[in-house]
């Protein structure tokens, strides 16, 4: 496993784009938080025609008020307290 700061990252972007390809984990760290670089496969970035459907869905459901809604996280949690 590799840890790069994003100025590395940059600097060595082949390089270590190369490391992902050869099965090495390489982590980029900006800040406080911390990202894990990985392959995509062209077929991973299409959606199937059951996702669009529930995509779809899900949005009339919201169009139309059938979804849950509140102000903030403290709210939510709440809510599902009371489950």
């Amino acid at each position: 496993m590799t840890t790069l700061s994003i100025r590395d990252f940059r600097s060595n972007l082949a390089a270590s784009l190369d490391r992902v390809d050869n099965g090495e984990q390489v982590l980029v760290r900006r800040g406080n938080k911390v990202y894990t670089i990985i392959v995509v496969d062209d077929q991973e970035l299409e959606f199937s025609p059951q996702l669009v459907e529930k995509i779809d869905r899900a949005r009339a459901e919201f169009k139309s008020g059938e979804t849950l809604a509140f102000e903030n996280a403290a709210a939510a949690q709440q809510w599902m307290d009371e489950l």
